[in-house]
């Protein structure tokens, strides 16, 4: 952790629950959020600077401190710095024991499924179909940032995973502006903080044949 040292960090969830910072922490991480956990029995253990005995801090690099907040408030209604306040204007924040059974869920189904990335848009996702599961553990998997494969398709090549969420999904070409599906285009698809960008295969051509002449990678 030498090099996450010399990076200014800052402190946006505390929890004393081990399951509730890894969940944080997996939630963040997928999102393109570097992590730091300290504290307790965290893998990248360093010495607190807090009061805490026991307690999990889980910080971000400074400049990322605001938006990680806001994502993990937009995510999982958690409280940046203590999991057991509840907001006074919030009614869906839920108490401590009730996270740690949310994400203990989470954290059992994961172990009992091997991960892969989505082939169009990235995401972990588990070697189980979405008819195994119901909609809400669906729904808790995809906040923590990870998804299940789809059930349009029966069969699939090893280790491949199409999500549900790219499965039939329509999007517009960034390039030519043409709507057309994800999934059997075979263009390039992306997502990142809640946003998405798709080049469809024709225009993916095309770039492609441009930068032939001049391309030395």
């Amino acid at each position: 952790m030498a090099a996450a040292k010399e990076r200014e960090w800052t402190a946006i969830y505390q929890t004393p629950s081990p399951m509730d910072a890894d969940l944080v922490r997996t939630t963040l991480e997928v999102a393109g959020y570097a992590v730091w956990v300290q504290g307790g029995n965290a893998p990248a253990e360093a010495t607190p600077t807090y009061g805490s005995s026991g307690a999990l801090t889980v910080s971000v690099p400074s400049e990322d401190a605001d938006d990680a907040r806001e994502f993990l408030r937009q995510k999982t209604g958690l409280l940046p710095g203590d999991a057991t306040v509840e907001s006074p204007g919030d009614e869906t924040s839920l108490p401590l024991e009730s996270l740690e059974d949310l994400g203990q869920e989470i954290l059992t189904l994961r172990r009992q499924h091997e991960v892969a990335a989505c082939k169009h848009c990235g995401i972990s996702t588990l070697d189980v179909s979405e008819m195994d599961l119901d909609s809400r553990m669906i729904a808790l998997l995809r906040l923590a940032g990870l998804g299940v494969n789809t059930a349009t398709f029966s069969e699939f090549e090893p280790g491949e995973r199409i999500c549900t969420d790219c499965a039939g999904h329509e999007v517009e070409c960034d390039v030519c502006g043409r709507v057309l599906d994800a999934f059997l285009d075979e263009g390039e698809y992306r997502r990142a903080k809640d946003d998405e960008a798709y080049v469809c295969s024709s225009c993916r051509g095309r770039v492609e044949d441009q930068l032939q002449p001049d391309r030395d990678w």
